[in-house]
């Protein structure tokens, strides 16, 4: 039985192709912070994050008792940020600007694997930050939706995300693509898996446009 994947957003086929290159770019941790709302709201619930490995479950424990939150807690705070992501999730420093300009010789497309549910609330946050390029949410793997993209940008394409399996995936379903890996909140990065080989590893917006227009222009 073949299991549908909810996605919402435009078509592969209906997104606007002014530019032979595409950059494809995850959301959380790359355009918008979500690891530092994520403990603001957290703090509300009266627990804290603890960056000793790179996984939310059993590192997010209540300051009172000690006692790590369950998958089912953590989703539950997890579906409030996504309900309140307009008031509380900012987008990263730099990335309008960047992106500004490498629209200039690439296209790009939004990527993320947020619950299509939130899309609204998602593309009224990009749009009110001027962050407007199209956004795709959804549940399936982003290797098979970078895939279908590769069909009609035949160009450079880079993907950028803050986490390897996923860039791992891409790469698997789409060898030539060109791996970027930005994780604006600095604190996961000492426990981060092992990147898929040629990854390009960016640290802030400043260093990850510098290479996306390396990629882009072929320089």
């Amino acid at each position: 039985m073949t299991v549908a994947h909810a996605t919402r957003g435009p078509q592969v086929a209906d997104l606007p192709q002014r530019n032979e290159a595409l950059l494809v770019l995850d959301i959380d941790e790359v355009v918008l912070h979500f690891i530092a709302p994520f403990c603001e709201l957290l703090a509300e619930y009266g627990a804290k994050l603890h960056f000793d490995s790179f996984k939310l479950t059993g590192n997010v424990r209540s300051i009172s008792t000690g006692a790590a939150l369950t998958g089912h807690e953590l989703d539950g705070v997890t579906e409030r940020l996504y309900v309140e992501q307009r008031e509380r999730q900012k987008p990263v420093e730099g990335v309008g600007a960047a992106l500004s300009r490498l629209s200039g010789v690439a296209d790009i497309v939004f990527l993320t694997a947020m619950t299509p549910t939130f899309y609204d609330q998602r593309r009224d946050l990009l749009d009110a930050a001027d962050l407007r390029w199209p956004m795709i949410a959804t549940e399936r793997s982003k290797g098979g939706v970078v895939a279908e993209l590769a069909q009609r940008w035949r160009g450079p394409i880079a993907f950028v995300d803050d986490l390897p399996p996923n860039l791992e995936g891409v790469r698997r379903s789409v060898p030539g693509v060109h791996l970027v890996h930005l994780m604006a909140n600095p604190d996961f990065r000492p426990h981060l898996p092992a990147m898929p080989t040629g990854t390009i590893r960016a640290g802030n917006w400043a260093e990850a446009e510098a290479a996306l227009r390396r990629i882009a222009t072929g320089a």
